[in-house]
C-alpha cells in the first residue's frame, strides 16, 4: 500500500497533459487528501482542479467542485488567513463561469455573487471585480441593474484583485456601446490601442464589441477593419467561440464563400466543447452563415447547406431556451432572430 505523499501527488499531475488527463489525477489527489484529513493540501488540490477546469477544460467541473472547496475552507477557520487570497481568486473564476452554464440555477449564481461580495469586504478588498462580473450576468436579463452595477464598477477603486486597467477600459467599451454612447466608447478603445494594452482578453474582445457595433450600424468600412483585426485571435481558439459566431455573421453578409471555408476550419472546436454559452454563439453564427452561403451560389448543394443551417439553428434555439428559462428573460431567444 502506497503512503500518502501530497507533494509527490501535486508534482505528478503537473507533469500531465492539460485537460481531462490532468483533471483525473487532480480529482484523485483531492480524494486522497480528504481521506488523510489533510485539509490544507485538500484546499490546494481543489484549487488546482478548479483552475485546470477554468483554463483548460469546459469550466463545468470547476462549478461542481467549488462547493466542496468552500465546505473545507469554511470548516477550517484556522486556514482562512493563509487561503483567503486563493479563495477570492477562485470566486472570481466561479461567478464568471456560472453565467455560462444554464445548469446552475439563477438563485445559486446570485448567492455565489453575494458570497463573493461578502468575502471581498471581509478581507478589505475593493468590490470592483464583484460589480464587473455581476454586471455581465445582469446584461442578459435586467439592463437597469446592469447600469447600476456598471456605475458602481467605475466608482470602485482598482486593487490587486481587480482584473486590471486594460480590462477596465475594455469594460467601458462594451457597456458604453450597448448604451449607445459611441464617442465615449471610442475614447476608451483608442486609449487601449494607443497604449498597446494586451491581456488574454484585450484587444480581442474589444475588437468583438466594435465589430458588433459596426455591423449593427451597417458601417461596412469599420466592420471590415475590426473583422480583420479580430480573426487571427479567434482562429482555432475554443474560448473565442463567441467571437467566432460573430465573425460567421459578418462573413454571411460580406463573403459567404470565404466564411464557409473558415467555418469548416473551426468546426472541430464546436464538436469538442461542452460549454453551452460558447456553443450557443457558435451555432447561431454558423446557422446564419450557412443560410447565406446556400443563397449565394457557392459551389455546393443548397439543400445540404440549408439542412446543416437548420441543425445549427435548432441547437442554438434549444440552448437559448435553456438560458432564458434560467435567467427569466428572452435575451438569447430574441438574438436567434438577429444577424449579430
Amino acid at each position: 500500500m502506497h503512503s500518502y505523499q501530497p507533494d509527490a501527488l501535486r508534482a505528478s499531475y503537473h507533469t500531465m497533459e492539460h485537460g481531462e488527463p490532468r483533471l483525473r489525477l487532480i480529482r484523485s489527489a483531492c480524494t486522497a487528501a480528504e481521506q488523510a484529513k489533510d485539509f490544507e493540501s485538500a484546499l490546494l488540490f481543489h484549487h488546482d482542479l478548479i483552475q485546470e477546469s477554468v483554463f483548460s477544460g469546459d469550466r463545468y467541473q470547476a462549478l461542481i467542485d467549488f462547493p466542496q472547496y468552500m465546505a473545507i475552507y469554511e470548516a477550517h477557520p484556522e486556514l482562512e488567513e493563509a487561503y483567503a487570497w486563493q479563495t477570492l481568486w477562485i470566486f472570481k473564476w466561479i461567478v464568471e463561469a456560472s453565467v455560462e452554464f444554464y445548469q446552475i440555477p439563477k438563485s445559486q449564481v446570485l448567492q455565489w455573487f453575494l458570497a463573493f461580495r461578502k468575502e471581498l469586504a471581509k478581507h478589505g478588498y475593493s468590490l470592483k471585480p464583484f460589480y464587473e462580473k455581476r454586471a455581465i450576468f445582469f446584461s442578459y436579463y435586467d439592463r437597469a441593474k446592469l447600469r447600476l452595477d456598471y456605475g458602481d464598477f467605475l466608482a470602485a477603486p482598482r486593487d490587486e484583485l481587480s482584473d486590471g486597467e486594460p480590462e477596465e477600459w475594455n469594460t467601458q467599451v462594451r457597456w458604453e456601446l450597448l448604451f449607445g454612447h459611441y464617442e465615449k466608447a471610442m475614447r476608451a478603445a483608442e486609449h487601449l490601442f494607443r497604449n498597446r494594452m494586451f491581456t488574454n482578453e484585450v484587444p480581442a474582445s474589444t475588437y468583438g464589441y466594435l465589430l458588433t457595433d459596426a455591423c449593427i450600424r451597417q458601417d461596412t468600412d469599420a466592420a471590415d477593419h475590426y473583422a480583420a483585426l479580430l480573426r487571427p485571435y479567434c482562429d482555432g481558439e475554443r474560448y473565442r467561440m463567441e467571437q467566432l459566431g460573430l465573425l460567421f455573421c459578418y462573413d454571411a453578409q460580406h463573403h459567404p464563400e470565404e466564411g464557409l471555408a473558415f467555418l469548416r476550419k473551426q468546426e472541430a472546436l464546436r464538436k469538442g466543447s461542452h460549454n453551452p454559452f460558447l456553443c450557443y454563439w457558435f451555432d447561431h453564427g454558423a446557422s446564419v452563415l450557412l443560410r447565406a452561403a446556400a443563397k449565394s451560389g457557392v459551389d455546393e448543394a443548397p439543400d445540404a447547406l440549408l439542412a446543416k443551417a437548420a441543425a445549427y439553428d435548432a441547437n442554438a434555439r434549444a440552448l437559448a431556451a435553456q438560458f432564458d428559462a434560467r435567467n427569466g428573460s428572452d435575451f438569447f431567444t430574441a438574438r436567434c432572430e438577429q444577424q449579430y
